[in-house]
This record gives C-alpha cells, structure tokens and sequence, in this order.
C-alpha cells in the first residue's frame, strides 16, 4: 500500500458577500481569493495525490460566472500538473446539490477525470484506484432538513484506504442544524479519515478509531472568528493516520473587552484600541460597564480615526451611565438634579432595550452639557 498525502480545506465561500465589513467586505472577498490560491500552492508544494474540499466551496448554489471561472482556473492548476492531483469536491449548506444545477453542469465535468464531485441524492462512493483509496461522500441536498450525512458512509474491503466527507455540525445539545451527526455515527463509518467541513474554525471530532477533522475556512470569515485560517494535510498509508494543521490564512479575529469605568473620554478609548492595530487584524471591541456622569465616549469618532490601522474594527458601545453616582445630584433642587430626575423616570419607563440605552445615552450628554463639559472628550 503506497503513502497518500491528502490537502482537506472546506467552507472557503468564495465571493460571500460579508455584509458586516461594510467597505472592507470587497477586501475579505479577495483575501478569501487568495488564501484559496496558497491552498492550490500547497498541494503542489507538498506533492499532494488529493484535494478535498468538505462543502462550501462557493457561498451559494449559483455563484456568478466570474466566481466559477476563479474556482476552476484554481482548480485547472492541479488537473494540469504532472502527475494531476485529484479533486473531491462536496456539495455544503451553501452550495447544496439539487440535478442540473452547478454540479452537474457541464463547467464542472469539463475539469477531467481527476476532479470528483460527490454529487447525488444518496452516499455515493468512487474509488481511486491508482491511490488504494475509495472515497465516500453524502451531499447535502438543497431545501432538505433533518439530514444525516454519515448514515449511508461504510468502507470497502476492496481497497485499503477509506476516506469520508462530510459537512454538517456535531449533535451538542445546544445546535439546531439541517444536518447532523454525532460521536457515534462518526465512529461507525470506520474511515481511515473523515473529511469534515461546516463550523468555520478548527476542530477534532476523532472518535472510536476514526479521525475527524474540519479544518474551519483557510481565510477568516468576519469579526466572530479568532483564529486565522488553516487546513489539514493528511497522511494515510503509514499505521495511524498522521494530521498536520497548516495556516493559509493570512488575517486573524480578535474580540476585545474595554471598561467604560476605566475611560476618562473617547482620546483614552482610541489609545487603548491603538494598542492591538494590526492590518492584518479584524477587531471587535465592546465598550462596557458603567460610564461614570458626564463622561462621554463617541464610539463613532473612535471608529473613524482608527479604521485604516486594521484589517476592519467594529466597536460596540454597550456602556451604561453610573446612575447610582447621581444620586445626590438629582436631590439638590436645582437644573442639572430636575434634568437627572426626568432622565430616570424616561428610563424606567422604557419600552425595550433599544429605548432603554437611548435614554441612557441621552442622559450622559444631557449631564456633561449641563454641567459645562462641553463636547466629547
């Protein structure tokens, strides 16, 4: 039995639109472009026999022509080199698999013999011969709830290496998905590797004598991703199965907490958000906690100065005035304790949430005026 080395990436998205980027959704679009690029550099630098890719490869199941051409262009690289590397390819929840679309065109058989989409309405299996390997895969099928895509995965004795793919979530209690799976489905498929593809970050879900890896994306997809983008290569053929993560990724996530309690106005919220600039950064800051009266932060002035010192920044202001603070001030009779007085009342008496924080907002702005604050600091 020869060694089979084995390139696994999924959820690449191609061309997503990343509407929470605003203007730099353009620029994650062609980051994700790129990372897809070094996937294709690295099967050819690692002499990889196959690319896996576990479902969403595009974002959506009929992506544009210009999007296609890129995929294929890409792909192209590894059916024109000698000797080709093959390509498996899994329809995910966003580029599902319904007849006669994307899948079945003629575009995609166009590639050659070497690429394999796992397209159907059951688990298909195709073997690779040249590679003692057979490959076993369930597409997810558009507009279809409640599917088990590792029900129908089984070896085969014939030859001795057996890889699965899949893409869905693993049963937790707390994920409600249109398809799943659990530890012990994966441990009764009996693969030599299980390809997995769907949750956008690393994760092991190896169980009984099967490994089980999705990679996450090779780029990271927006604000709620930390880490930067990876695949697994994969070597089959010699004992245990051997998985090394490799990073393809070239931004990463970071999630950022600042005490408003700690900030004397917006020049302290900007120096401590100064301190993680990065361009290679997406960074999610949340201002909290208790404003102390008559400090203001405007989050939107820090947005604007810092933007072009990250990838992308979205700041939340999710403060609260120190109303406990203004205690006395609303007792003294005067303006400034009639205008507290009012404000308290405006936000006890509030609606919902959103009406709660806008009284409390104004109340910081009304307290800092009165007093002779001024503007923002």
């Amino acid at each position: 039995m020869s060694t089979v080395r084995i390139v696994h990436t999924a959820d690449v998205h191609l061309d997503a639109p990343n509407a929470e980027l605003g203007e730099r959704a353009a620029a994650l679009r062609r980051a994700t472009r790129e990372a897809f690029t070094r996937v294709i550099d690295l099967c050819l630098e690692r002499d990889a026999h196959l690319l896996i890719v576990a479902g969403d490869l595009f974002n959506q199941a009929r992506p544009d022509a210009a999007t296609i051409d890129f995929a294929l262009g890409q792909l192209r690289r590894l059916t024109e080199a000698s000797p080709p590397v093959a390509v498996a390819l899994l329809p995910g929840t966003h580029d599902c698999w319904r007849e006669g679309a994307l899948w079945d065109s003629p575009r995609m058989r166009a590639l050659g013999d070497s690429v394999h989409a796992l397209c159907g309405p059951e688990a298909v299996t195709i073997h690779l011969p040249q590679l003692d390997l057979a490959l076993h895969g369930c597409a997810h099928l558009c507009g279809r709830e409640r599917q088990r895509p590792l029900s129908g995965l089984r070896p085969e004795a014939d030859l001795p290496l057996n890889v699965g793919v899949a893409h869905g979530s693993m049963e937790r209690g707390d994920v409600a998905d249109s398809s799943m799976f659990d530890a012990e489905e994966i441990a009764a498929t009996g693969m030599d590797y299980l390809a997995l593809g769907h949750w956008h970050s690393w994760t092991d879900h190896t169980a009984g004598d099967v490994v089980a890896i999705n990679p996450g994306s090779p780029e990271i997809d927006g604000f709620a991703q930390r880490d930067a983008g990876a695949v697994a290569v994969v070597t089959l053929g010699e004992g245990r199965t051997r998985v090394e993560r490799v990073t393809v990724g070239a931004l990463r996530g970071e999630q950022v907490a600042i005490d408003a309690g700690e900030l004397g106005g917006t020049e302290d919220l900007v120096t401590r958000i100064r301190e993680h600039a990065n361009d290679g950064l997406l960074l999610h800051v949340t201002v909290g906690g208790l404003a102390a009266p008559g400090v203001l932060i405007d989050v939107q002035a820090a947005q604007e100065r810092l933007a072009d010192e990250f990838f992308a920044l979205r700041i939340v202001d999710d403060t609260h005035p120190a109303i406990e603070d203004l205690e006395g001030v609303a007792a003294d009779g005067l303006a400034l304790g009639r205008f507290v007085e009012l404000a308290r009342e405006r936000i006890q008496a509030a609606g919902d949430e959103r009406e709660r924080r806008v009284a409390e907002r104004a109340l910081q702005i009304g307290v800092a005026m009165l007093r002779g604050e001024g503007g923002l600091r």
